[in-house]
């Protein structure tokens, strides 16, 4: 029969034990059923209840956005139904509207804007300048070309219909 060699010193030594049963209670946890991971019913019951959760938040999205798009693509229509209605009047219509008074470059146009019964937010406005293309601004004289813009009195200038109408075209 084999003898088994004395450990050593540095194997005797009271923390030497303490740090091998340490890891051998380590080496046992890992290899034990409980920590091996989710079980299937832990994973269904997460997967069904995350389902049921996002199916009526993704209806209320899909409503939200197809909601919105719809007002906004109608109100661009709007506005560009108003742009081309001013832009069909003949140019010495649209000339007259630039001659205000004290005034020779023109402005806010009440006689192509929606009259003022209709709601702000639903009220389209026009404005109408003459236009220097030399100097690509606003034109106290008679250059053919006029400035003319449409836009929503509740939204400003910033989201307007801008082009140009000439004497000439």
């Amino acid at each position: 029969m084999a003898t088994r060699a004395l450990p050593s010193a540095s194997m005797r030594s009271p923390g030497w034990s303490a740090f091998r049963e340490f890891m051998m209670n380590k080496a046992l946890s890992f290899n034990s059923s409980a920590q091996r991971g989710f079980a299937y019913a832990e994973v269904l019951l997460s997967v069904a209840l995350l389902a049921i959760l996002l199916v009526p938040a993704m209806q209320a999205l899909t409503t939200a956005i197809s909601g919105s798009s719809g007002n906004v693509a109608a109100r661009q229509l709007a506005l560009r139904s108003k742009m081309e209605e001013v832009l069909s009047q003949p140019f010495s219509a649209l000339y007259a509207e630039t001659w205000i008074p004290g005034n020779n470059t023109g402005a806010f146009s009440a006689t192509f804007s929606d009259p003022s019964s209709v709601p702000v937010p639903d009220r389209r406005a026009v404005v109408l300048y003459r236009y220097d293309p030399a100097t690509n601004a606003l034109s106290s004289t008679d250059t053919g070309l006029l400035f003319v813009s449409a836009y929503y009195e509740a939204d400003g200038s910033a989201h307007a219909l801008n082009t140009l109408a000439g004497r000439w075209w």
